[in-house]
Parts: C-alpha cells; sequence; structure tokens
C-alpha cells in the first residue's frame, strides 16, 4: 500500500462505517486513478478538493435523508427541524422589527413614532434585517431550499457586518451580541448542512404565514400587558419578572419549555427529542445574562430570571438528549468478508 492511498483511507474514516464497507475500496481506486503520476510520489497528499468533498459527503451521509439508514435518518430529521424552528422564529422576530420599524417610520396607525430625516436610512435598513429570516422561512416552507439558503445567509452575514461596525466604536457590543450572534449562527448551519440533496422536502404554502401570525398574537398579548401595568415599570416590580416571560424570547423559552416536557412525558421520535434538545441549547445561550456581564448594579429580577431561564433551558436539553439517545436506532453494522 502506498503512502497516497495510506492517506486516501485515512480521510475516508471521516465517513460512517456502514458507508466505508460498501464503497471504500471503489472509492480509494477511483482516488488514486485520478492522481495519476502523483501515486508514485514519495510524499503525495490528497488535493482539497477532494478532501473537502469527503468531509461534505460524511456530513451528508451522517445527517440522513430519503433511503438511509434509521439512526442517520433521525439525525438528519432533528437538523432539519433545528432549522425550520430557528428560522420560524427569527422570521417572528424579523416581522415584530418590520413593524416597529413601519412604525416609527409613520405608516402605521397610533402613537406616533416618527424619526428624524437623519434616521431613515437605519429604519429602512433594520426592516431589510428583518425581512432576511422571514424571506428564508417562506422560501423554506414552499420547498425552495436554495432560495432559503442564499437568503439566511445573507441575513446572517447583515448580522455579523453590523456586530462589526458596531465594535469598532464599542467594543462591549462584540460581547453584548455574542448570544445573538450565536442564536443566528445555529438554524443557519443548519439548513445548510442538513438540507442536502437527498434531503425530504415537505411543501406548505399556509406554513408560509405561520410567523404573520404568531407575531400578531404576540403584539396582542404584549400590549394587553401594557395597559394592565403601564409602561413605568419600576425596578424591582413584580411585573418586570413577567416582563422577561412574555418578550419574543421568554414566550419562546415557554414555547420550548412545554413542548420539551411533552417529547419526555410522550413517545416522541427520536428526532423531535433531539431537534428540540439542540433548539433549547441554543435559547439557552441566547438567553444567558450575559448583557449584565460588567454592569455594576445590574437589576436583580432581571439576573435572576435570565439566569432560572438559562438553566432549565439547559436541564431540558440535557434530558431530552439522554432520552432522545435512548431511541435513537443503533448504527448498521458492516458486515464482514467472510461473515
Amino acid at each position: 500500500m502506498s503512502l497516497l492511498e495510506q492517506r486516501y483511507r485515512l480521510i475516508l474514516k471521516m465517513l460512517p462505517a456502514s458507508y466505508r464497507a460498501e464503497r471504500e475500496e471503489e472509492m480509494v481506486e477511483a482516488f488514486l486513478q485520478g492522481a495519476g503520476q502523483d501515486r508514485d510520489e514519495d510524499d503525495a497528499w490528497p488535493s482539497w478538493r477532494e478532501t473537502v468533498s469527503i468531509a461534505a459527503l460524511a456530513v451528508r451521509s451522517r445527517l440522513g435523508g430519503l433511503g438511509a439508514a434509521p439512526r442517520y435518518r433521525a439525525v438528519g430529521d432533528a437538523v432539519r427541524l433545528v432549522a425550520l424552528l430557528g428560522l420560524g422564529y427569527q422570521a417572528v422576530i424579523g416581522w415584530i422589527d418590520v413593524l416597529f420599524s413601519l412604525h416609527a417610520l409613520g405608516y402605521l396607525p397610533g402613537r406616533s413614532l416618527v424619526v428624524a430625516p437623519g434616521r431613515q436610512v437605519p429604519e429602512l435598513l433594520a426592516m431589510a434585517e428583518g425581512l432576511a429570516p422571514v424571506a428564508a422561512f417562506a422560501a423554506l416552507a414552499l420547498g425552495k431550499v436554495r432560495a432559503a439558503k442564499l437568503l439566511a445567509v445573507l441575513g446572517l452575514v447583515y448580522v455579523l457586518v453590523m456586530v462589526g461596525i458596531a465594535a469598532l466604536t464599542w467594543p462591549r457590543s462584540v460581547i453584548d451580541s455574542a448570544p445573538h450572534v450565536l442564536g443566528a449562527m445555529v438554524p443557519v448551519l443548519a439548513l445548510l448542512t442538513a438540507y442536502h440533496v437527498d434531503a425530504p422536502v415537505r411543501r406548505s404554502l399556509p406554513m408560509t404565514a405561520l410567523p404573520l401570525g404568531l407575531t400578531a398574537a404576540y403584539i396582542a398579548i404584549a400590549l394587553a400587558f401594557a395597559n394592565i401595568t403601564g409602561t413605568d415599570v419600576a425596578p424591582g416590580h413584580p411585573t418586570v419578572w413577567v416582563a422577561m416571560w412574555i418578550d419574543p424570547q421568554g414566550v419562546t423559552v415557554a414555547a420550548l419549555l412545554t413542548a420539551g416536557l411533552l417529547c419526555l412525558v410522550r413517545d416522541t421520535t427520536p428526532a423531535w427529542r433531539l431537534g428540540l434538545a439542540i433548539a433549547a441549547a441554543s435559547m439557552a445561550v441566547e438567553r444567558s445574562p450575559v448583557f449584565l456581564i460588567g454592569v455594576e448594579r445590574p437589576e436583580q429580577s432581571l439576573a435572576i430570571t435570565a439566569i432560572v431561564q438559562s438553566a432549565a433551558l439547559a436541564t431540558l436539553c440535557l434530558a431530552l438528549i439522554v432520552a432522545g439517545l435512548r431511541v435513537l436506532p443503533r448504527p448498521a453494522v458492516p458486515l464482514r468478508d467472510g461473515s
């Protein structure tokens, strides 16, 4: 066995064992033929393109789609669920930002929040940022995976650029924005990796309107709470605790806790348990009280509520992972020659 062949076989170990058992010899032979004269060199290496292609195949085979082994299909469905839930959450936040910007620009009824002429461009940019996840979720719901990936990546790039620009004038913004950036990255990475060529794609036109419907319900709840408590709430007031549960993240925390507990007590698929575990872990980081780092006298009720919510989500995440792994199908055992 040549040194180049050994290195090809080493790289192929990224693939699942069952996949290698069926196709390793064929793939090694194809790679060696493609190497041509380089196969006889003393220190030849696989090209970076071959290495990247094998790595992508390893990810795709472990996040299985149609025709995949039950274990890898379940893992793939879990990551696809993370992409759908994450983009749906971002779409709701996007609609909230869009409606707030429209209100600030004076295009919605109610008390005027019209901004100064010099602030109109930032509001328009905020609307563009909000519409990116809305369009990405709608494209995914309609089965337009390529468009959804492009829109989701553009939205993530915009977030990263805005954080970078803010860091130039206020370095602390990197710390404050880190949980938000992580929360924005998780569904995009899930979308890019799990929605591959073999992934099942479900098309649903009514689902495209779901984020807007959830946004309308949330605004109704928020307005009702504001009418009851008023706009000025003193620090330490009991309503501050409640407010931490009815802001967009707080409502999402409550929804994840409810859905996760239902998955634990009911006989659900491993995809749902593992998918909700990843979503809960992401929201636990996003809800963590990082914004209080360096604050001399942080609001106690805000800090305690954020810590409780993050800890509850982290605990739920661990419980869902354990429960999901228990029902996750075992990996296929490759057949050996002569067995």
